[in-house]
């Protein structure tokens, strides 16, 4: 996110901090092939923003979460335990089961 893309309300070295954080961790999720789309590098601009007017200022911590939250967001979905060829679901779903709390 260049300089000119964050939020104005910011002061100066808190911009330059959040533009290093996100620069760090896009080279990361580059290293990890998962910055394809610019939606990945989106999530990591808006955690970071919003961790920053939040109060956060240490910029390992904001690459840190805003890698967090894009990784859980982008990661590939697994499939169910039915179509990997599991055990198929019974047709009464979860209304079978029985639990107890002791």
């Amino acid at each position: 996110m260049p300089l000119n893309e964050i939020p104005e309300f910011f002061h100066p070295e808190i911009r330059q901090l959040i533009d290093f954080a996100l620069e760090d961790a896009w080279q990361e999720l580059r290293k990890d092939g998962i910055a394809d789309t610019a939606s990945v590098r989106e999530k990591l601009a808006t955690t970071i923003v919003a961790l920053a007017a939040i109060g956060e200022t240490d910029p390992s911590k904001l690459k840190n979460l805003a890698l967090h939250a894009a990784r859980a967001a982008y990661r590939p979905r697994r499939r169910s335990a039915a179509r990997q060829g599991g055990a198929p679901v019974s047709k009464g779903g979860l209304s079978n089961l029985s639990v107890s709390f002791t």
